[in-house]
């Protein structure tokens, strides 16, 4: 048996040899030897280590992410998701250098030997910054829309100022902290679970990497603070009444007040709906706010609504609804009076064939002279005002036509009247 094996092994070993060699090469071809590329973000570590110093550090966007190279087989080095690359603040040498360059290396992974990664660049430049601390006051905004008959009365934010600490060239560039609530379908006062945003001075929110180096008091770890909706009701057909002060020219007077809207819908709190409703529920206009001292015609104005109705005194108005309310209060000669006519009772002459003619306006205001006795009489019998226009020769179109009014004699008419009209073709 010892003679068969040692027969010819010199070229037994020859063979063993060259088949180990065979299996090298085929391996190798299967999983060569390549260099894999990766991007790898910088991750920061011990930043403690200047807040003993009173300082805070910044890294530029561009310099966080650095290239590693890895040497080794395919099978190793490829599709590789746990590389870690750290530069850790404890390597400052010189504080005063504006930037510092820091080390960076990285974390050691399982099959790849640190001899086969090369890092470029191998150092990072870190910024190093005074402390800055600031308060800021928590704006909270609203998005969508709150179920019918509900308005947001207010919003307030609890903690309602947090404390913000980082670089100072980062926390000099915030200009605001806002929390934005979603009140859309809500029915019911409510408390929300909010994030913060960080806005800048031009109006944009802080990129994540300029938030990853500030620090927020006075919330939680994902930035959240509380918010308390408070929904106010919505009422309708509040009345509005304008009052006034002063008096107009001599020889005239006050015929009437008309507000347009005569209501409106007004959202509040239970205690300022409360307060409509014990004061039949009615708003009135302030008489400072419109002064009629020697006038001899209308005074027409438009009043905010929200110079009487405050929320800090606990009203709105629905966002939907018109805002103001025009006011006009009739100044006429003493011994006259303003009788309003329907537009469908005015007599049409002279319309062409062709043409359909339309209104603009429902009514027309007709300014009448007489005797006290005689005006009264006029208010229970409007039918006596006789009025007519004549459209000869008009064409399609939109115009302003004078009106021509007829009265018992012991009526004047004490100013001309015109209307707007629309004359459209009849298509055949």
């Amino acid at each position: 048996m010892k003679e068969k094996i040692l027969n010819n092994l010199s070229l037994k070993i020859i063979s063993v040899v060259i088949a180990f060699v065979i299996w090298l090469l085929v391996a190798n071809e299967n999983d060569p030897v390549i260099t894999k590329i990766y991007s790898v973000k910088v991750s920061i570590t011990n930043g403690n280590y200047l807040d003993e110093l009173n300082k805070s550090y910044q890294v530029e966007d561009s310099d966080r992410t650095v290239v590693v190279y890895l040497k080794g087989k395919k099978s190793v080095v490829s599709n590789r998701s746990d590389l870690v690359v750290e530069a850790d603040l404890t390597q400052i040498v010189d504080l005063d250098s504006d930037p510092t360059y820091v080390p960076v290396k990285m974390k050691s992974v399982s099959g790849i030997s640190m001899e086969d990664v090369t890092i470029m660049p191998q150092t990072i430049p870190v910024y190093i910054e005074d402390v800055a601390e600031k308060d800021f006051m928590i704006t909270v905004n609203t998005t969508g829309t709150p179920g019918t008959g509900y308005e947001i009365g207010e919003c307030v934010a609890q903690p309602e100022m947090v404390t913000i600490q980082g670089p100072n060239s980062i926390v000099n560039t915030i200009k605001s902290v806002v929390a934005t609530v979603d009140v859309s379908g809500l029915t019911k006062s409510t408390q929300l679970k909010e994030s913060l945003t960080i806005i800048d001075q031009n109006g944009e929110r802080l990129t994540s990497d300029a938030m990853s180096f500030l620090t927020i008091f006075n919330v939680n770890e994902n930035q959240e603070i509380d918010v308390s909706v408070e929904l106010w009701r919505v009422v309708d057909d509040i009345k509005v009444i304008a009052q006034y002060v002063g008096e107009p020219a001599r020889g005239y007077q006050v015929d009437k007040i008309i507000t347009t809207p005569e209501t409106i819908s007004v959202a509040g709190s239970e205690e300022a709906l409360k307060f409509l409703e014990e004061n039949s529920n009615t708003i009135k206009i302030p008489e400072e706010m419109i002064n009629i001292e020697g006038a001899s015609q209308d005074i027409q104005t438009n009043i905010k609504l929200s110079s009487i109705l405050k929320e800090e005194d606990g009203f709105k108005i629905p966002a939907e609804l018109a805002q103001s309310v025009y006011v006009r209060i009739n100044i006429l000669p003493n011994g006259s009076r303003e009788y309003s006519v329907d537009s469908a009772d005015i007599a049409i002459e002279g319309l062409a064939p062709n043409l359909r003619m339309s209104f603009i306006q429902s009514k027309v205001s007709v300014r009448i002279k007489a005797t006290n006795h005689e005006l009264n009489v006029l208010s229970q019998n409007t039918d006596r005002i006789k009025i007519s226009m004549d459209l000869t020769g008009y064409t399609a179109g939109q115009y302003t036509v004078p009106l021509k009014v007829v009265l018992p004699s012991q009526y004047e008419l004490i100013e001309e009247m015109n209307i707007i009209v629309l004359l459209t073709e009849i298509q055949t």
